[in-house]
């Protein structure tokens, strides 16, 4: 079994270089997104994680940036609401997938968090599993952990990352982009991650990529603070 995640980052860049809208650009990040999904079962990946946008960015950005997400997801669903059975047929991978939406979800109205709700009440499959992170901050993550464990007997790291968001710890860790930082991505969980760092734009990104990141981690020594 294996974790790989992704900040996928370069979308405004992408859609700017090719004189495409904002929403153009998100939308090309979230087909490659759904491609890196179809590659990763290929490839035996069994859990993929994709930080689709993060608190700060929510927090600093124009609403332009939510709006347009917004916009295409909903697009995508008006589409497609009534077709689950017929696209369950021709996709039947989508009954193997589990997928779910986790961030921090107080300030959005209630009617985008009844969105997110009926997200992560579409695909209950048990083989993959496939989190997007939404307004996610690593330091948020472990603060409320820790209120978790304010009235508990025993504090201690097992107990603290019980109480995290994401549970699972990624193996691969795959930043597009050009930008060589962490940005606070899953500060615990990546404690012995292996991150891989391109110059590319995530709309970009091709499977052979994919594969020579996969390639190169198989050569790599992990040994785990050991």
């Amino acid at each position: 079994m294996m974790h790989v995640a992704v900040i996928p980052d370069g979308n405004r860049r992408w859609a700017r270089s090719r004189g495409l809208s904002l929403e153009e650009g998100y939308e090309a990040g979230i087909k490659k997104f759904a491609e890196f999904v179809k590659w990763s079962i290929e490839l035996g990946i069994t859990e993929i994680t994709g930080w689709g946008m993060s608190y700060d960015n929510y927090k600093n950005r124009d609403r332009e940036v939510l709006d347009s997400i917004k916009r295409i997801v909903n697009r995508y669903y008006e589409e497609n609401k009534n077709r689950k059975d017929e696209i369950m047929t021709t996709y039947p991978i989508l009954k193997d997938i589990n997928l779910k939406v986790y961030g921090y979800f107080e300030e959005l109205t209630d009617e985008e968090r009844e969105y997110i709700e009926l997200i992560n009440n579409q695909l209950n499959g048990e083989k993959y599993k496939v989190n997007i992170l939404l307004f996610y901050n690593g330091r948020i993550e472990i603060l409320s952990a820790v209120r978790k464990l304010v009235n508990s007997e025993k504090i201690d790291l097992d107990s603290l990352e019980k109480n995290l968001m994401l549970k699972s710890k990624p193996d691969i860790i795959i930043r597009t982009g050009g930008r060589i930082r962490t940005s606070g991505f899953l500060p615990i969980q990546s404690e012995y991650s292996e991150w891989f760092f391109l110059e590319k734009l995530w709309p970009d990104f091709t499977r052979e990529d994919y594969i020579k990141i996969l390639n190169e981690f198989q050569t790599r020594e992990r040994n785990f603070g050991r």
